[in-house]
């Protein structure tokens, strides 16, 4: 008995690639431009797999060849300018296509859909000639269930169906791999639910592609499983699931309207006027645009920025690969809202924690060894000073440590020199505490320089990933400044959690529940970033902070060199000229 498959035959549409956007798009505007204003997403998605003569037919009720065949035209040319921009691959499917080739595995695509169309997305994520065969709506004279293209495609393999598995997400794919004499394998990425795909033979039913390299021939099918949740929930998961990774439909799907300017008169189509740029949607002024314009005007923020916000939140790293392939017009530009971010952290830390921004007196703001240095170099002092007459025997301050006891000899104090150089009140301490308590104080910069960390340390974590080989410096700048607002938006929602204001935008003293929290984020948007499995993901994570951790120490190791090394000179030029 053959243990292992060798020959694999996938279904493209909601089996390797999420192209449900474009489907639904090119439906849309077919069927609307003749009169079908009441046809559903969900109607759509539920004739993807059947030819596009069937699909009409399905959801218009049309049995005219002629009329079909006209809409079919129709929607070829829709897709022609819609498809393939709003096609993407399955988070999981290039690294299993890479495992099944690694293995020695043969590959193959059968679809309705046309070839070039399936070519120009493949071509995206692999090297040319990556897949062995793709058998396209235009090489086989009858569509799926028919055998047709599962049989050219073993013709072109050289192989036999013994040796070949079936993949598909409907019960026309299990109907296909039924009638032309293959195992098949059923996925669930689409909306045909575990039970119909049961009803037909099968090896196994998978949730998606990612156990799939594991699948052996000599593996029985699981019996029908019993599900306590409703069929129709699991559905409306998959179909928010898919949802989450091509985020909202920007296109609009209606055809442009004629519009008559309120601001200067002229007739035009689309949403803004060609001759003042007024948009055509000018509502009633009430209290919600309002608001939003006293946002605007405080923050310069545009309609982009609250889009921007819940989807960094919603899916992260498929918005940040949508910024970066070039959907850029929705969405708020990264620096820009890394800076509004930092300014309504401001403003949280005013409202929810006034403490922490209050006003402190003179001598409430002054260290403890700040006074006994002005003390030092007041010339009134008393020779006889001692530290307890300045700062009080019930200052709290370390009395057994050596920057303590060196401030006496026979209860006076000794040269102002020697205290300033070996205490903590030096300037080196002094210089360190400024800085610590302007990066406080300004977040967006905190962040903007640790960018080069967060870099490197996900070009070393993620290296073996294929996204992150097609990514620049430039766009990894563009991306971590995007999840910096997210930090940013964390330490805000953690205020009233603390009850004071969060310091730590990226690396905090210890492991602390806001660092914590960080890592589930940065684990949950490199796992839609670099579209890995969870194993891979959490491991390339853990790379990436122990990378940014040993980078950082060699930043603070070279800083403190060079600045040790300034203060040096800086005495040498003094003790010269003195």
């Amino acid at each position: 008995m053959v243990k292992d498959y060798v020959y694999y035959l996938f279904d493209f549409d909601l089996t390797l690639a999420d192209s449900s956007r474009g489907i639904v798009m090119c439906f849309t505007h077919v069927l609307q431009r003749h009169g079908y204003h009441d046809v559903t997403e969900m109607q759509i998605k539920r004739t993807i797999g059947k030819t596009l003569e069937e699909s009409f037919s399905i959801l218009t009720g049309i049995k005219d060849p002629q009329q079909l065949a006209a809409w079919k035209l129709e929607y070829t040319h829709e897709a022609d300018i819609y498809m393939n921009d709003n096609t993407v691959l399955f988070p999981e499917t290039v690294s299993v296509l890479t495992k099944l080739k690694e293995q020695g595995a043969k590959l193959a695509i059968i679809s309705t859909k046309y070839r070039y169309r399936i070519q120009g997305v493949m071509d995206r994520y692999f090297p040319k000639d990556f897949i062995d065969v793709i058998i396209g709506g235009e090489d086989v004279k009858v569509a799926k269930p028919d055998p047709r293209g599962v049989k050219a495609a073993l013709k072109r393999l050289k192989a036999k169906k013994k040796y070949a598995l079936y993949v598909g997400d409907s019960t026309v794919d299990a109907e296909t791999a039924k009638n032309a004499g293959v195992d098949f394998c059923g996925v669930l990425n689409g909306l045909t639910t575990f039970e119909e795909l049961a009803a037909y033979p099968h090896r196994q039913i998978l949730n998606n592609l990612t156990l799939l390299p594991l699948l052996q021939k000599d593996v029985v099918a699981k019996p029908k499983r019993f599900n306590i949740i409703p069929a129709e929930w699991i559905v409306k998961h998959r179909a928010f699931k898919i949802k989450q990774i091509r985020g909202i439909n920007d296109v609009p799907l209606e055809k442009p309207e004629g519009h008559v300017c309120l601001n200067c008169g002229d007739v035009y189509e689309g949403d803004f006027c060609r001759s003042c740029g007024q948009p055509a949607k000018t509502s009633r002024i009430t209290l919600k645009n309002s608001f939003s314009n006293f946002f605007s005007s405080f923050f310069s923020i545009e309609s982009g920025f609250l889009r921007t916000c819940y989807e960094l939140w919603y899916r992260p790293g498929y918005m940040v690969m949508d910024f970066i392939r070039g959907k850029r017009q929705s969405y708020y530009k990264p620096f820009s809202l890394l800076i509004v971010m930092a300014a309504l952290f401001i403003v949280a830390v005013h409202l929810l924690d006034p403490s922490s921004v209050t006003s402190k007196t003179d001598a409430e703001e002054k260290t403890v060894w700040e006074r006994v240095s002005e003390a030092l170099n007041n010339e009134q002092n008393d020779s006889t000073l001692t530290i307890d007459d300045i700062i009080g025997p019930k200052e709290e301050v370390d009395r057994d440590s050596k920057h303590y006891k060196s401030g006496y000899e026979n209860g006076k104090i000794i040269s102002t020199w020697v205290f300033q150089h070996t205490g903590p009140g030096s300037y080196f301490y002094a210089v360190m505490d400024l800085l610590k308590e302007w990066f406080e104080g300004n977040q967006a910069f905190l962040f903007i320089t640790t960018i080069p960390l967060y870099i490197y340390g996900a070009r070393r974590g993620f290296r073996h990933s294929r996204v992150n080989n097609r990514l620049n410096i430039g766009e990894y700048t563009f991306i971590f400044g995007y999840f910096g607002s997210q930090l940013i938006m964390r330490d805000m929602l953690l205020i009233p959690f603390y009850g004071s204001a969060i310091a730590n935008v990226t690396f905090g003293s210890g492991l602390t529940i806001s660092s914590f929290i960080e890592f589930l984020i940065m684990l949950r948007n490199f796992k839609q970033l670099y579209q890995l499995d969870w194993k891979a993901t959490i491991m390339g994570t853990i790379k990436t902070y122990i990378y940014m951790m040993i980078s950082l120490l060699m930043v603070i190791i070279v800083g403190a060199i060079l600045l040790g090394l300034i203060v040096l000179g800086i005495i040498g030029i003094v003790e010269i000229f003195r």
